[in-house]
């Protein structure tokens, strides 16, 4: 009697499944992080939130063209993989008034649209009264009709709240405080 052989997703409901699509964007999001970093002057790598490996090889990119740029461009990237961007984001925003970590929040944003609309569908057998949040109706709409307006809806919701909170974070004290 043969065994069905069961995923890594049937095993484990938290893990949240991220399509192909999605992966190659984010790795081409990396790479232009890569390009960015080749792309700095001496004295700004040295200050770079990051290991020696990643300082050399971004050193070492400084005199390189065409192919090899390219192929050390994306091990570069590889690297930046494996040690994670949030500093070096960070670093480039306060140094070179990056637009990536900007684009780097709208992914985000986009990925927790994509996240509510794929749980939506999964639980698509529920009833559609009882639900109090804007962006969970806007969601099961979707999920409904599959209108790209709806998504649209939902990316505009979140993108309130994300501007609502970086303006109460960045809110001076009132006097009530």
């Amino acid at each position: 009697m043969a065994t069905k052989k069961s995923s890594s997703r049937d095993t484990d409901p938290q893990e949240i499944y991220v399509s192909r699509s999605e992966k190659k964007r984010l790795a081409k999001n990396i790479e232009e992080i890569a390009k960015e970093l080749v792309e700095l002057s001496p004295a700004h790598i040295k200050k770079l939130p990051a290991d020696d490996l990643l300082k050399a090889e971004l050193s070492n990119s400084r005199d390189l063209k065409g192919g090899a740029l390219k192929r050390q461009t994306k091990f570069i990237a590889g690297l930046l993989r494996e040690s994670g961007t949030d500093e070096i984001l960070a670093f480039l925003a306060e140094r070179k008034g990056s637009h990536l970590k900007q684009t780097g929040a709208f992914h985000e944003l986009e990925r927790l649209r994509e996240d509510i609309i794929t749980e939506v569908l999964a639980a698509r057998e529920e009833a559609w009264h009882n639900h109090e949040h804007l962006t969970e109706r806007s969601a099961l709409r979707y999920a409904a009709t599959r209108k790209p307006v709806h998504r649209r809806e939902i990316f505009r919701q979140l993108h309130a709240a994300m501007e609502r909170q970086q303006f109460a974070e960045t809110a001076p004290p009132t006097a009530e405080d």
